[in-house]
């Protein structure tokens, strides 16, 4: 048997080709198109924005209150950089540092480290600097002073800001 023709012969189909090349172009070019929307910003209080941006708290303090009081504070130094996000304080006598963390109104610390010079009756306000630093929860902020918190709202720490960064 000897086939000469074709039983069927093809139709040129690049017509239809064509159509489902620019078909899937278009679906994948869609797709990866990005929209150019506006981040949403959530809706926050003056006072919620500013604590979620801790760069005004940066700066240094005197002390005004140490565990409800005003006696024999010396000269306390507290050194907020809110770069790094440490505290560096400055007593008569040894350095104390720790590093902050601030999430809304809440603020906390790390264990602080010391150096560890003997100063005979300076010694006191570092070993209450230290103790107290583990119990701070809150603040308070204002233009001039920062009170540092306890959990339920004791003041224990009241520092009045010297200088900023």
């Amino acid at each position: 048997m000897h086939l000469s023709k074709p039983l069927l012969k093809p139709k040129p189909c690049w017509h239809k080709s064509l159509v489902i090349l620019a078909i899937f172009s278009f679906l994948f070019l869609s797709a990866c198109k990005q929209e150019n929307k506006p981040k949403e910003t959530p809706n926050l209080s003056e006072a919620e924005h500013k604590t979620l941006n801790n760069s005004e708290i940066s700066g240094k303090y005197s002390v005004k209150t140490l565990d409800n009081s005003t006696e024999n504070l010396g000269n306390l130094i507290f050194d907020f950089n809110s770069e790094n996000k440490t505290l560096a304080v400055t007593t008569d006598c040894n350095n104390i540092g720790a590093s902050y963390e601030i999430s809304k109104n809440k603020l906390t610390f790390s264990n602080a480290i010391s150096t560890r010079k003997f100063c005979q009756g300076a010694m006191q306000n570092e070993n209450t600097i230290s103790k107290v630093l583990r119990n701070i929860e809150k603040f308070s902020f204002s233009e001039k002073e920062l009170k540092l918190l306890s959990n339920d709202n004791q003041i224990l720490i009241s520092l009045i800001k010297t200088e900023k960064k």
